[in-house]
């Protein structure tokens, strides 16, 4: 091929002969060919490629003794980590990115349960009634009235005697109750004015059956709790007697109540009582009631009075300085009662009953007797609402 192409160069061009040249090499294998390269060296087959190594598994989880499944993992993600929750915020517990939603708040007021401001039970409310609370009473009176002592043997000349008496008081400040009634916690009822000798005939409305129909007094009075523990409570009273019926009269007192347990309470103190008579001089007397209540569930309670009425101290004072026999001077009242809380969502109310003899014990100058011909039946309500306790939506 090489005397070919030596004797061709003499004719054909040399570019030609450089073309031929290469398609020659091309188209004659190479001895070898296959199993060596241009280099010299042997061909390889290709290199398989590697397996990618299996994803890692998780760490086992160490299993509950109680054979419960393991808890969710609820850290945070480091590299997610956002800001701390506001006080309006809280999160699930099995997502520490999701804020956990309540339902909404209804949109306006409320007003709030009686019995969540004011205690269910009789024995362990305070002196007054919280702040914004409205007590609404009513009571009648059934029973043989005082009416005229015989100054010689001592004894009552009464009359039978009805009333019908109605009621309303509110606390505008803590602490501080103001009302139209005669009814006050813990001094209820009692001789505080010698013409109702606790038989009525005082209240916002009132008025006499019998022994004539006739309206009575209107008490105004204001009481402020000074101390109000878990065990111990003490208020001090001023009551006005607004004159109707009869004539003007103060009491100023110092109701003083001990509760035992939440359930038992002895309510006592002093009370100075001042009488207008127009046809004498004016009567000084003093009160020393005491009054047992006992809660025998959280609604049902029971109460036992008793205390110790001095009469007419001026009197007393007349007497014993010029020996005339004037009185009686003393009274032990003695009387029981009961009652049964019902409470709603937004009242409350205190049905009782009672029945007492208010001068059941009295000392005279001369001697001592009983008197149980004078005795009052008593049915009444009281009616509590939080009328301005509000709740608002936010």
């Amino acid at each position: 091929m090489e005397a070919r192409l030596v004797y061709a160069t003499g004719v054909l061009p040399r570019t030609t002969v450089v073309v031929a040249t290469l398609i020659a090499c091309w188209a004659v294998p190479p001895a070898g060919a296959g199993a060596q390269t241009g280099w010299g060296e042997p061909l390889r087959p290709p290199t398989p490629a590697e397996p990618s190594p299996p994803p890692a598994e998780p760490a086992p989880t160490e299993p509950i003794p109680d054979g419960s499944p393991p808890a969710r993992r609820t850290e945070p993600n480091p590299d997610w980590a956002d800001a701390p929750p506001t006080q309006y915020e809280q999160r699930a517990p099995d997502n520490p990115d999701w804020v956990e939603e309540v339902e909404a708040p209804p949109v306006g007021d409320q007003r709030a349960a009686a019995s969540e401001s004011y205690d269910v039970r009789y024995a362990n409310r305070g002196l007054t009634m919280p702040r914004g609370m409205m007590r609404g009473s009513f009571d009648t009176v059934v029973g043989r009235n005082l009416g005229n002592f015989d100054i010689v043997t001592g004894r009552a000349l009464g009359d039978t005697v009805s009333t019908m008496n109605f009621g309303a008081a509110i606390t505008l400040a803590r602490d501080f109750e103001i009302g139209f009634s005669r009814y006050r916690m813990g001094s209820y009822p009692d001789l505080s004015l010698r013409p109702s000798l606790g038989f009525g005939g005082e209240g916002l409305v009132s008025f006499f059956m019998s022994p004539d129909a006739a309206f009575g007094d209107i008490p105004l009075y204001a009481r402020f709790q000074g101390l109000d523990r878990r065990a111990v409570k003490l208020a001090v009273d001023a009551v006005f007697r607004i004159p109707s019926r009869t004539e003007f009269g103060f009491l100023g007192g110092i109701p003083l109540r001990f509760v035992i347990q939440e359930r038992f309470a002895f309510d006592t103190g002093a009370q100075f009582v001042l009488d207008q008579n127009p046809n004498a001089p004016a009567l000084y007397s003093v009160n020393w009631p005491l009054k047992f209540v006992a809660n025998a569930t959280d609604q049902f309670f029971v109460q036992l009075m008793s205390g110790m009425v001095f009469f007419d101290l001026s009197q007393t004072i007349r007497t014993a300085t010029s020996g005339l026999i004037q009185g009686p001077f003393y009274f032990i009242p003695l009387g029981v009662g009961a009652g049964y809380t019902v409470a709603t969502r937004t009242t409350m109310m205190d049905i009782f009953a009672s029945f007492r003899f208010p001068a059941f014990y009295g000392f005279t100058s001369r001697a001592s007797d009983l008197t149980a011909d004078i005795w009052q039946l008593t049915v009444g309500l009281n009616i509590y609402s939080p009328i301005l306790f509000k709740r608002s939506a936010l």
